[in-house]
């Protein structure tokens, strides 16, 4: 088996009979508007990947992890010019997936539910769904020719590995995502300290669900996927450059993995797009003579973006003082359409903070949702000292109405600023502002099955027991495999949330609880 590195989340893996192609991100016009692109550079290797679809010698497959569009590439998917392929999807409830290729051209479409596989050559591949609404996604586990290859994306099922590794083990190489990819704390009106304190955090925390998973499997490989893009949008362009962010870089990983599994006879690499991995023997060819890292990374990333400066130019001339009234009132029709969500939000009621929505570019007036009378109203200035808010270029929000981009979509552009107050997370409003109107009920359909699962475990930390939840009341996470940081904080293996033991129980920052209770007082 070898596994040649397609830049982001993407591999290709051939074997004696067969090839595999997973999550080809390789348009040149990035993802999620243009907001993200690959980094590094990796569009060259669209020919690459034509000639392997096109090797009738063998069988042919290409995986889709998910809907995100730095996985999911539609447009390179479409301008295959050889479809003798086998195109396998993980079979969520939401019909995105089956809508978008509903009339796609190849052999076969092969839909997996959880733990559901497909015959390989010599072997086959195995799908393991995460299928929680705020979070859709999957991880893929290819057995063939005696090797494996398990590779998480970004499904976050670290809960599940220590089950895997036993019942699918010894796992030859593990790929999982490494870097964030969430709106908090990138998109929030922070101090500069507040902003690096909660960014380190969840860096460090999302290396530590690395970390986890390599010791509950122990695989020969571990290959850092799914890493940082690239901001060449002049509006989030300096996000290339901050010292401390969510969007580290391998490199920093892989230092944090050096001294923390110290010991450890896994072995980790840090490709560049068109390295390939030799299974058998662990040993990496470097087929990229130009590598990029710290000492070149600011010059490279200038470079890139001067390819792109008449691109954002042009974008930026068409909306130029855009306001949406071209195509009726803007700020009428996304008024309707929230209230379309918040009508079918059932747990309306729990959300008892106002949500404000402002055109960034029509700031004497913006939106006031009020969640327990479902109402949404026109309002000037924000009264509570209770608030949510969001702010966003008209044009974008146009985008989102008229079916261009979806809620998630929009929520990845980053083209947007946020304010909480107080700074707690709030799942409803997470799922409200980030889910399509058909989904709202289904989301609150399962926080309910979630808040029903009623089973407990004993954990200690610092020498301490203490009962709790054993599920997670975010996205019903595994809580026993678990871990505890600073003594006293339980961390969720899945997004990392922490929970303070010592004071019941309650989240750190976000609002919930495991309901923790002391068995070792006296």
């Amino acid at each position: 088996m070898r596994i040649a590195f397609l830049g982001h989340a993407g591999f290709c893996v051939e074997t004696p009979s067969m090839i595999l192609i997973t999550d080809p991100w390789l348009s040149p016009m990035g993802a999620f508007d243009s907001a993200w692109f690959q980094y590094p550079r990796n569009h060259h290797l669209a020919a690459y990947v034509q000639e392997k679809l096109a090797d009738s010698r063998k069988a042919r497959f290409i995986y889709i992890s998910h809907e995100h569009k730095d996985h999911l590439d539609l447009p390179f998917l479409n301008s295959l010019a050889c479809r003798d392929f086998t195109l396998v999807l993980p079979n969520f409830r939401r019909t995105y997936l089956r809508s978008a290729f509903a009339d796609y051209r190849c052999n076969e479409i092969v839909f997996c539910s959880d733990s559901g596989s497909v015959e390989v050559p010599d072997g086959s591949i195995t799908l393991y769904l995460d299928d929680s609404e705020l979070n859709r996604d999957s991880a893929m586990l290819l057995k063939a020719g005696g090797r494996s290859f398990l590779n998480l994306n970004d499904c976050r099922i670290f809960d599940a590995l220590p089950s895997i590794g036993r019942t699918e083990g010894p796992i030859d190489v593990f790929a999982c995502q490494f870097s964030g990819a969430g709106w908090h704390p990138t998109c929030y009106d922070y101090p500069r300290g507040t902003y690096e304190d909660i960014a380190k955090r969840k860096m460090m925390a999302k290396f530590m669900s690395v970390a986890q998973g390599i010791r509950a499997l122990k695989p020969g490989v571990y290959l850092p996927s799914a890493g940082p893009p690239c901001f060449l949008d002049p509006m989030l362009f300096h996000l290339n450059f901050e010292e401390v962010n969510i969007f580290p870089r391998a490199h920093t990983l892989l230092d944090f993995l050096g001294r923390k599994l110290k010991g450890s006879s896994t072995a980790c690499f840090d490709m560049m797009p068109g390295d390939v991995l030799d299974v058998a023997s662990r040993s990496l060819a470097y087929e990229v003579p130009e590598r990029v890292g710290p000492h070149n990374h600011d010059e490279y990333v200038r470079a890139y973006a001067a390819g792109y400066e008449e691109f954002f130019a042009d974008r930026q001339r068409r909306y130029a003082g855009h306001n949406g009234n071209g195509n009726g009132d803007l700020l009428e029709r996304l008024k309707d359409t929230l209230s379309n969500k918040l009508e079918l939000l059932t747990l309306h009621e729990r959300v008892r903070t106002p949500v404000y929505f402002r055109l960034g570019d029509q700031s004497d007036q913006m939106l006031r949702l009020d969640f327990p009378s479902k109402a949404v109203e026109y309002a000037t200035t924000i009264e509570e000292s209770d608030f949510y808010s969001i702010s966003t270029p008209s044009w974008e929000v146009e985008r989102i109405l008229d079916g261009k981009i979806t809620w998630d979509d929009f929520s990845l552009t980053f083209r947007m600023r946020l304010d909480r107050e107080p700074d707690v997370y709030q799942t409803l409003v997470q799922g409200f502002l980030r889910l399509e109107p058909e989904d709202m009920n289904w989301f609150c359909a399962k926080l309910l099955n979630i808040e029903g699962r009623q089973e407990r475990i004993i954990v200690e930390a610092d020498g301490t027991r203490y009962a709790i939840d054993r599920y997670c009341p975010h996205q019903g996470g595994d809580l026993s495999w678990a871990w505890i940081a600073e003594g006293r904080f339980l961390t969720c293996p899945r997004h990392q949330w922490q929970f303070d033991l010592e004071s019941d129980g309650e989240a750190r920052n976000n609002a919930g609880t495991i309901n923790a209770v002391c068995l070792d007082d006296d």
